[in-house]
């Protein structure tokens, strides 16, 4: 059975998981944290080498102030101490931080690059989490950079200039509570991935259904248009 090399993820349904259990809000979104760290967990089990996880899009800094500063806390509190961010790290998981960081607090940049130089040179399962990442963004950046160091437009050079540099495009997206669309995320890389969309909201993503999408990707034949 073939299994995917990068598997990308976009965690919906946080806030109606909340909803759901009757809990507030961020405890949608503390869950969904912690469900992304036993994903990474099931995922190096599964024999997958990278993993891609959409955290924060650029379009949800026009989200409400106080949602906004609510989810950065809390995201600031699950980095900087939770026990399930541990346990992916005593794994050997290697973490790269992709989007525009810049905007993020300086405490919070700070954390994510110590988290990015701490495992450096791991070699467990490869980690991406998009924070503050738009895909539209992410290509601007990258024909910025490229027109500053005078670099030719090739496929190849804008590939190299994306926050993925380096990275496999993602063989499969799977995307949770039911919502068939890939939000710009990934779009240059999402080119010929394969998509496979979840009844489960986010929270309730388990190594299960993890494995059911890798059985129905298995059984999907990828030409590339050829």
């Amino acid at each position: 059975m073939s299994i995917p090399q990068h598997i990308a993820f976009i965690m919906d349904g946080n806030s109606t998981w909340a909803k759901k259990n009757n809990k507030p809000i961020m405890d949608g979104y503390l869950v969904g944290m912690r469900t992304m760290a036993q994903t990474i967990l099931d995922a190096k089990e599964l024999g997958i080498k990278y993993v891609t996880f959409y955290a924060f899009s650029i379009e949800n800094w026009g989200r409400p102030k106080k949602w906004v500063s609510d989810f950065m806390a809390l995201a600031l509190r699950f980095f900087r101490n939770d026990k399930s961010l541990q346990e992916v790290l005593r794994a050997g998981a290697k973490l790269k931080v992709i989007g525009d960081i810049a905007r993020l607090s300086p405490e919070f940049q700070n954390i994510l690059n110590e988290y990015v130089e701490k495992t450096k040179d791991h070699t467990g399962i490869n980690v991406q989490i998009a924070i503050s990442y738009g895909s539209r963004d992410e290509i601007v950046r990258a024909v910025k950079k490229m027109l500053k160091q005078g670099i030719d437009f090739t496929v190849e050079n804008i590939s190299d200039h994306l926050d993925t540099a380096g990275v496999p495009d993602p063989d499969l997206v799977i995307r949770t509570s039911s919502k068939q669309r890939l939000s710009n995320f990934l779009l240059w890389q999402c080119s010929y991935s394969e998509l496979y969309f979840s009844n489960l909201l986010w929270g309730d993503f388990n190594k299960a259904e993890l494995q059911k999408a890798i059985d129905e990707y298995s059984k999907r034949e990828r030409t590339y248009g050829k």
